[in-house]
């Protein structure tokens, strides 16, 4: 079983995450997650479902999936890097998941719920924009691949 403390606060520093954060905060928040470990296939999120929790994979391979028209499962991501995170949209828009994520092998995972990083935030004034400027970085990366994709499927 994996333990916060094998986590240490070198693995929340990479995570694109958190950068920009002290290693006070680093610890902050590592004091407050959870660690869940997920066997093979076992889904972690499901496309369509409430989320208030982000995610961040400490060891595994998870695959990230949507249905297309045809309910045919089409996969948007495999996220193989430790500090890779996904559900971070809950943060900053409370709809529904927009993939299903399942572990494929096993997967430790560190999880951060909404109300965990409320109380974090208020703890760690000046955290929160910090952040969300992270997670602004990322989807607009993310925004750029998709673009590049459904520009390429488009193309003869």
């Amino acid at each position: 079983m994996f333990d916060k403390v094998e986590f240490g606060a070198s693995f929340l520093s990479r995570s694109p995450l958190f950068n920009g954060l002290s290693d006070g905060e680093i610890n902050g928040l590592l004091e407050r997650a959870k660690i869940h470990q997920f066997e093979d296939g076992e889904t972690v999120v499901e496309e369509g479902s409430q989320g208030d929790t982000i995610f961040l994979l400490a060891d595994g391979v998870l695959l990230v999936t949507t249905e297309d028209a045809q309910s045919r499962s089409v996969e948007l991501a495999k996220l193989d890097q430790s500090g890779a995170f996904f559900g971070e949209i809950a943060l900053v828009d409370p709809g529904p998941r927009s993939a299903t994520v399942r572990s494929s092998g096993q997967s430790v995972l560190l999880c951060l719920s909404l109300s965990v990083l409320s109380d974090f935030f208020a703890a760690f004034t000046g955290s929160e924009a910090a952040i969300l400027r992270n997670i602004a970085r990322v989807l607009a990366s993310r925004l750029r691949d998709s673009n590049a994709l459904v520009s390429s499927l488009s193309s003869p």
